[in-house]
């Protein structure tokens, strides 16, 4: 009852070129603001306003929502940017601009002045427009004009999103424009893997990810009191996951067997198998490394040999004809999934498609091909003469059948001996716990793209005669230089955490410890390796 939300477009216009594809933005936007289960505003609190003619049109509305607001105030505008002839700033168009007469339009500056003397604690602006990321200047964390956006309370966030880059044009779809098209999309549907309410941030990373992969132009964001952190609409998806290992993410599917074929790569998405409709690559590295891949001949420099893949990257494609345009980077999303997971040793399933390898893959359409794991990765020239990633991915080997009915998440276990196995979540958990930071030495190991290298140990190990527990008080986060010593007894740890090196009899230091450790593996450890 305190929110506000005003929707602005303009599809017809006197001398520009005719948008229609705006009316269908507004109206669809404005159902999803007053769908109960997604946001439920009050029908008179969504204002839409098609088609302004001239300044008073445009800005009225949102200075009588400004006036309102005392929670939420959301600024929505589709239609034309023009840049400001004095080569600063961004002007909206209305139904009469034209670009030689730009009085005719409204300056977002003007816009931003009657933001700032808004008593309400969030503040969502959403332009969807050509040259939109000019406007990001006024959002910037250090300028003075971020302040006089927003009067905003002190646990509250001020947040704009933007269409398109500086100096790019945002690109019109068929139904709807493509930045508010994924938008609608995703609230519309909702998102499987995200919790019971969709941040702006969540939505932002989902349309940078869907809108690169198709193309089109790159959107910004810029955030204000972790703006992004607002929750606007719920979850339709929440709890829809397909049940899949650590979080609805690594793992064989629930109920999809190895070879099952897919018509359409929406049906992978439904069936959990590759939650991206358009990435070759599902997955982050920040959460966790890639989830999927799909093999189907994209990239002239894959070579698929069955129970080995070399895969090629992602990135640096010209996305009309395919060739290699540029040097791959190791940054890009999708390759420093990849290197994570080759870090992580997590399975990662694998889908052919129809248009890959002629022996390995289907006649039509899409078979899911189990797990792999990650092996390798290199550069090297590609076929187009630039430079390329390629990982070299394996054929894992699941757990045995006689264990499927107690653990039945491939991928998540270890295999440490016969019959046993390590929970490899509970690795994740004090790697993460840690910062990837060896206990002992503070350590922090890190590749190129951002993944850090560390080692889970136990301390009484898992395997015969041993039979530790596979507990986070049986392990340390070590680095890879210290995991070694420990696990060969070069280095033992008293019960007043002093690391003590045996070769030279000297006391390194003492443990950092952020998470209980049980004293008596530690010295069943000293104990075992006593000199």
């Amino acid at each position: 009852m305190k929110s506000r939300a005003v929707l602005i477009g303009v599809s017809g216009y006197e001398q520009l070129t005719p948008l229609p594809a705006v009316a269908n933005n507004l109206t669809a936007l404005k159902e999803l603001f007053l769908a109960p289960d997604l946001c439920g505003l009050p029908p008179e609190y969504v204002t839409v306003v098609h088609n302004p003619s001239d300044l008073y049109d445009l800005v009225h509305p949102i200075r009588e929502a400004v006036e309102a607001a005392e929670d939420m105030l959301l600024v929505y505008y589709a239609g034309h940017g023009i840049i400001n002839p004095d080569g600063e700033g961004l002007l909206l168009s209305t139904a009469s601009s034209d670009r030689d007469n730009t009085y005719l339009s409204v300056n977002y500056g003007y816009i931003r002045s009657q933001l700032r003397v808004s008593r309400a604690r969030r503040i969502i602006v959403i332009l969807d427009c050509c040259y939109s990321g000019r406007a990001l200047d006024y959002m910037g964390l250090d300028d003075a004009p971020a302040i006089q956006l927003a009067n905003v309370a002190e646990l509250s966030g001020t947040y704009l999103m933007a269409a398109s880059s500086e100096n790019e044009p945002a690109k019109s779809g068929e139904t709807y424009t493509a930045f508010s098209g994924e938008f609608i999309k995703l609230v519309r549907e909702g998102i499987p893997e995200a919790s019971n309410l969709l941040t702006l941030g969540t939505l932002f990373e989902h349309i940078d990810v869907a809108l690169r992969d198709a193309g089109h132009q790159t959107p910004q964001q810029r955030e204000k009191d972790r703006g992004g952190a607002l929750p606007v609409f719920r979850n339709r998806a929440y709890g829809k996951s397909k049940g899949l290992v650590e979080e609805g993410r690594f793992g064989s599917p629930v109920d999809v067997f190895v070879g099952r074929i897919f018509a359409r790569r929406r049906e992978l998405y439904d069936a959990g198998v590759h939650r991206e409709l358009r990435a070759g690559i599902c997955g982050t590295a920040r959460r966790g490394g890639a989830e999927s891949i799909v093999v189907s001949g994209g990239y002239k420099d894959d070579e698929d040999y069955g129970d080995v893949i070399l895969y090629t990257g992602h990135g640096g494609r010209d996305l009309n004809t395919g060739v290699q345009v540029e040097d791959q980077k190791i940054t890009d999303r999708g390759n420093a999934a990849l290197v994570k997971s080759m870090t992580t040793g997590m399975p990662v399933r694998v889908i052919r498609g129809a248009g890959g390898s002629e022996e390995f893959s289907p006649e039509a359409g899409y078979s899911y091909d189990g797990l792999y794991i990650v092996t390798n990765y290199w550069t090297k020239v590609g076929l187009d003469g630039y430079k390329i990633l390629q990982f070299r991915l394996g054929k894992h080997k699941e757990i045995p059948d006689e264990l499927s009915a107690s653990r039945p998440n491939y991928g998540r276990w270890d295999r440490v001996a016969e019959g046993i196995y390590a929970d490899r979540v509970l690795a994740s958990q004090l790697k993460r716990l840690y910062g990837y930071s060896c206990q002992i030495c503070s350590t922090t190991l890190e590749l190129p793209g951002g993944t850090r290298l560390a080692a889970a140990v136990y301390i009484k190990e898992l395997q015969d005669p041993h039979r530790g527990p596979d507990t986070l008080a049986n392990m340390l986060c070590l680095c890879l230089n210290h995991m070694e010593l420990f696990r060969l007894g070069a280095i033992v740890i008293r019960d007043d955490l002093t690391v003590v090196d045996q070769a030279s009899r000297e006391e390194v230091g003492k443990l950092f410890v952020k998470h209980p450790v049980t004293l008596e593996y530690l010295k069943y450890h000293r104990d075992h390796h006593a000199l």
